[in-house]
């Protein structure tokens, strides 16, 4: 982002550039172009801070009561209708109060203001942020100052606490005997060419006849101005000259040279424009000026500085909200497509575990535990079959591991339909007679059959196979036993 400070004179506006990153401002350069041809650069930068000539400033400073601001203001303005030719009505009236010290005001017809906005075209006035008396910089720059010489283009002005004294002659007046020293077919060309060539005129050794001369008239007009100024310097005290215009290079070194005996036994502190727009800019950009961009000159171009960045950052908002809705209906199709594959996967062990489907996944669990732990109508029921791996080597391993043990499963193989089959080893043909015994006395496990045991050397191999969670078949000497005694 790039704002800029500026102020007219003779025909040019003086351009003070900024950069600011984020909330840092860091100064660019002050350069100057004609006012026809300013529009253009202008348009470079997204806000202006616009600086007012103390010459069509009305400043005084008083000791008014300490009452709110609203009453404050309608006194200030009863005096100014008295004292001025001005109604409230046809001028901007600033008020700075404070209770340490004597009330500010400052003072601008409405109508000088629309001359100097008329200046600009459209589109750059919409972006004057603030519209600034250059008098108050005098007690906003390095430190305060109580006295302040201002030397502008057609005027120079004093300002002391109380007030200020305009004196008619600035720094056109300077250029123009500036102008008269160079000879050319264009000397204000060449006095243009000669101060951008920036060569310090303060120094008493190397120079040119020619800036010997221009030193010489520099020095005379400041001396000039300052002397115009001695009867109201008052007491003895530090005094601060802004120059508000490009001059030679070395102007301010040769000011504060001057004999300033009659303003104070100390040099001249000298602001060059540079300076002075600089801490213009800094001190709008901080909110702690006195600003007449109110009312009819109110800032327009708020919206057209920030409009580039709210587009920006709708156009980022509704993307956002864009992919956020998208993602959302792929995360929900994605979850309704695993909802339907578990419903799926879920029917199909309903029917192949209970043998057929339950109106909820939860009572389906529910037939199956009652089953797992044999309760009463369990049997009426078709068996629960297939269990877990895990479930049927919890049910089988403790009637292998019983008390001296010595067999060692080596597999363990679940088949359709409940057909399981064990396979290992043991030390003793009593251990896996055990096994067989405890197998056939389990209600889960019926049809047990024991395979061929192969002995070599002290270990016998044996396979066991049985059916698990299936109906179990009667015996059929018992059945027989049973039609005998029924006969």
């Amino acid at each position: 982002m790039r704002f800029a400070s500026c102020r007219i004179n003779n025909g040019e506006l003086l351009i003070c550039s900024f950069i600011k990153e984020y909330n840092k401002c860091s100064f660019e350069k002050v350069f100057s172009v004609p006012m026809d041809e300013s529009h253009e650069i202008l348009k470079e930068y997204d806000y202006i801070d616009f600086v007012l000539p103390g010459k069509d400033i009305l400043y005084y400073s008083r000791n008014y009561p300490p009452v709110n601001e609203v009453q404050l203001r309608k006194i200030v303005s009863q005096d100014i209708e008295s004292d001025t030719p001005f109604l409230e009505n046809d001028v901007m009236i600033e008020v700075k109060a404070s209770p340490l010290e004597a009330t500010k005001v400052f003072c601008v017809p409405k109508e000088i203001i629309r001359s100097y906005l008329n200046r600009f075209d459209q589109f750059s006035k919409e972006k004057i942020r603030s519209i600034v008396p250059e008098e108050f910089i005098a007690f906003k720059c390095f430190k305060e100052t109580e006295k302040a010489i201002f030397i502008g283009d057609t005027y120079s002005l004093f300002i002391a606490d109380s007030g200020q004294v305009v004196k008619n002659g600035g720094t056109a007046e300077l250029k123009k005997d500036l102008i008269s020293l160079f000879g050319g077919d264009d000397p204000e060309e060449d006095l243009r060419t000669w101060l951008n060539a920036s060569v310090d005129i303060s120094s008493t050794e190397d120079l040119s006849d020619i800036e010997l001369r221009i030193k010489k008239c520099v020095q005379s007009f400041l001396e000039k101005t300052v002397s115009y100024f001695i009867p109201f310097s008052g007491t003895m005290s530090e005094t601060t000259i802004f120059i508000n215009d490009i001059v030679p290079e070395g102007t301010a070194k040769i000011a504060q040279m001057l004999d300033s005996s009659p303003f104070s036994e100390k040099p001249f502190v000298v602001v060059a424009v540079k300076d002075f727009l600089e801490m213009t800019g800094i001190a709008m950009e901080k909110g702690i000026g006195v600003n007449f961009a109110k009312k009819e000159f109110a800032y327009k171009g708020g919206f057209s500085f920030l409009k580039k960045r709210i587009i920006f950052a709708a156009v980022l908002y509704i993307t956002a909200i864009v992919l956020l809705i998208s993602g959302m209906q792929l995360r929900i199709r994605y979850l309704n497509q695993r909802a339907a594959s578990i419903d799926e996967r879920t029917r199909t062990v309903m029917i192949e575990v209970l043998g057929r489907e339950y109106p909820s996944l939860r009572q389906a669990i529910s037939v199956m535990n009652q089953t797992i732990r044999g309760e009463q109508g369990a049997s009426d029921r078709q068996i629960v079959y297939p269990y877990s791996a895990l479930h049927i080597m919890e049910a089988i391993f403790p009637l292998i591991a019983y008390e001296d043990s010595t067999i060692e499963i080596s597999e363990l193989a679940i088949r359709e339909e409940g057909r399981i089959r064990i396979a290992g080893t043991a030390n003793t043909l009593d251990d896996i007679n055990k096994l067989t015994e405890n197998l056939s006395t389990h209600d889960m496990i019926s049809e047990l059959s024991r395979g061929q045991i192969n002995t070599r050397g002290d270990k016998s191999s044996f396979n066991v196979t049985f059916e698990y969670a299936q109906p179990k078949k009667a015996d059929s000497r018992t059945q027989k036993a049973r039609k005998k005694s029924g006969n």
